[in-house]
Formats: structure tokens, C-alpha cells, sequence
């Protein structure tokens, strides 16, 4: 009992900026339920791409001071979808938009391209614990989960 008040040492870690190196720290417990991939966008800004099976989510650097790629204050993370062929858009963009005010604390949309995304934006300001945004990620994980259920491929009625 007195273990389980403790916890995790590594989950009391504060976090004071996201970089690839800090998010590697924060997805390491999931162990093989997770594969990260470092990548980087078109012009060249890092980002990590985590995958939980099936659900690939990238997390992007934001906030970051000018000329101090290791000092981002902000983690974007987003969940996209290949368009559904079978989805009526005007459908799919109004699954979506019921979605966002189901679950507040995210965004959930159809891209310009017709891609479903569900999206989370998390703040490192001040510093947070790594298990609360293990907590977060977890909770993020779970969330585009019921997206794909919901609103990218819901089931037939």
C-alpha cells in the first residue's frame, strides 16, 4: 500500500519543455504497446509520430521560443484518418461537430482534404508531472479511439 501512495518515481519527473527526447520519455511506459518514430514536417520542424496499434499520433512542438527548438512549451497532438470513401462529407463534417461538443477538452474536424482528425493541445508552462501527461496521452489514445468508432467508421444502422 505504502508503494502504490508513492507511485512511479519517474511519473512525479517534472517536465518543463517538449522536445523528441522528452516525449520519448513520456510514451517509454507504454513499452511495446507503442512504436515512436522520429520525422519531420516539409520545412523541417521535428515531431514525433507515436503509434498504438492501429492509431497513428503525431505530436508536434509549439510555443517555442525564437532560435530555442528545446525550450517548446507546447505539444499539438493530432490523429488523422484517411478520407473515408464511403462517408458522405457533409455527414462526416457533422459526426464531427457533435463530436467536439460531446468532448470539449479536444477538436475534432474534417481536414480540407477530407480527412477526419481529432486533435489535443497540452502546456508543459511552469513544468508537469510525466504521468500527468502520460494520463493525458492516455486519455487523448482513448478519445481518437471513439472518434474512429463514432465518427469515422461507426457502425452500420
Amino acid at each position: 500500500m505504502a508503494q502504490q501512495q508513492q507511485g512511479n518515481a519517474d511519473d512525479k519527473v517534472e517536465v518543463t519543455a517538449f522536445t523528441p527526447t522528452s516525449v520519448r520519455e513520456i510514451l517509454a511506459p507504454f513499452g511495446n504497446g507503442v512504436s515512436i518514430a522520429d520525422r519531420q514536417t516539409p520545412e523541417g520542424r521535428p515531431f514525433v509520430e507515436a503509434s498504438f496499434g492501429q492509431l497513428r499520433v503525431n505530436m508536434f512542438f509549439t510555443a517555442c521560443p525564437p532560435n530555442q527548438p528545446t525550450q517548446c512549451q507546447g505539444l499539438y497532438m493530432l490523429a488523422f484518418w484517411p478520407k473515408p470513401a464511403e462517408r458522405n462529407p457533409q455527414n462526416l463534417a457533422q459526426a464531427a461537430g457533435d463530436f467536439n461538443r460531446l468532448y470539449e477538452f479536444s477538436k475534432a474536424g474534417v481536414s480540407v482534404a477530407g480527412e477526419p482528425f481529432v486533435a489535443r493541445y497540452l502546456i508543459s508552462d511552469f513544468g508537469v508531472k510525466r504521468g500527468t501527461l502520460r494520463r493525458e496521452v492516455t486519455n487523448f489514445v482513448v478519445l481518437a479511439q471513439r472518434f474512429n468508432q463514432e465518427v469515422v467508421s461507426p457502425p452500420a444502422q
